[in-house]
């Protein structure tokens, strides 16, 4: 079972994003509707990320092989042919293998929403790369509330993290969906996943053309990079008075004796 932001007692989850020009409408939707929008994994800029692999060295032994095959068998198009025809050709089993992979990973873009979150205010690479050169950025949300919650860690390897077919298809895609490259590590990650409507679960929050409702107090600061200008602090404070009052609003400022940021509250919230 994966393991969430709760379970661990951790208080706050960041998530850092540019502002300007479309990003900032999409902060304006935000504090207006209270809704969270999520990615699909289609968006990602890892080619690895969200993506199933299935393990073909399952298929060197016997065993292995009349697995994989009765598994096949089992699906509502497989005829009683089929698994003689796979017995003979292993070389077909291995392509029907490879060919549901390709399929799951294309499911899993159109199946699930993502969004990912770091227990840090202070990761300056994540400033760097995902805040827009520190011109962006940083929300600060509750993990007691919804759908922060249900905030899953994201596990970190080496190697691909393989599956094999006869495993459950919903263990596949979490493994995918839950596992990274560790030259990611320093992201500490953690991810809300919802689904799409087509494909809602019982337990897993539904995307509505990409939107999740939050908790009314989910969101509970901004926090401005220190490459923001003044004037799209005052329009970033400006926008949080009028939609969302409560939400505290901070700046930060480049330190000058060490490599780090400083904070200062623009916006107490109320």
């Amino acid at each position: 079972m994966p393991t969430t932001a709760a379970q661990l007692r951790i208080r706050y989850l960041y998530h850092y994003q540019r502002y300007g020009g479309q990003a900032s409408t999409r902060l304006e939707a935000m504090l207006r509707s209270n809704r969270l929008y999520l990615s699909s994994p289609a968006r990602f800029n890892d080619p690895w990320d969200c993506r199933p692999w299935f393990d073909l060295s399952a298929l060197d032994t016997q065993a292995g092989r009349e697995e994989h095959i009765a598994w096949f068998m089992r699906l509502p198009q497989a005829r009683d042919t089929d698994a003689e025809e796979m017995r003979r050709n292993p070389e077909l089993l291995r392509f029907m293998v490879e060919d549901c992979s390709r399929s799951l990973g294309v499911r899993m873009n159109d199946e699930y929403r993502v969004y990912c979150l770091t227990p840090s205010d202070q990761n300056m690479l994540m400033w760097s790369h995902y805040s827009g050169d520190h011109k962006g950025i940083c929300l600060q949300f509750n993990v007691r509330s919804e759908p922060f919650v249900g905030a899953c860690q994201v596990s970190y390897q080496e190697r691909l993290p393989l599956s094999t077919l006869p495993e459950h298809e919903d263990d596949a895609m979490t493994k995918a969906l839950l596992t990274k490259s560790d030259v990611w590590s320093y992201e500490r990650e953690f991810r809300v996943v919802a689904k799409n409507p087509q494909y809602a679960s019982l337990g897993v929050p539904t995307a509505s053309d990409g939107f999740v409702a939050m908790s009314e107090n989910a969101l509970e600061r901004i926090i401005i990079g220190c490459g923001c200008t003044d004037g799209e602090a005052d329009a970033i404070v400006e926008m949080v008075r009028q939609f969302r009052p409560r939400v505290a609003v901070r700046r930060a400022r480049r330190r000058t004796d060490v490599y780090g940021l400083a904070f200062t509250d623009i916006h107490a919230g109320h």
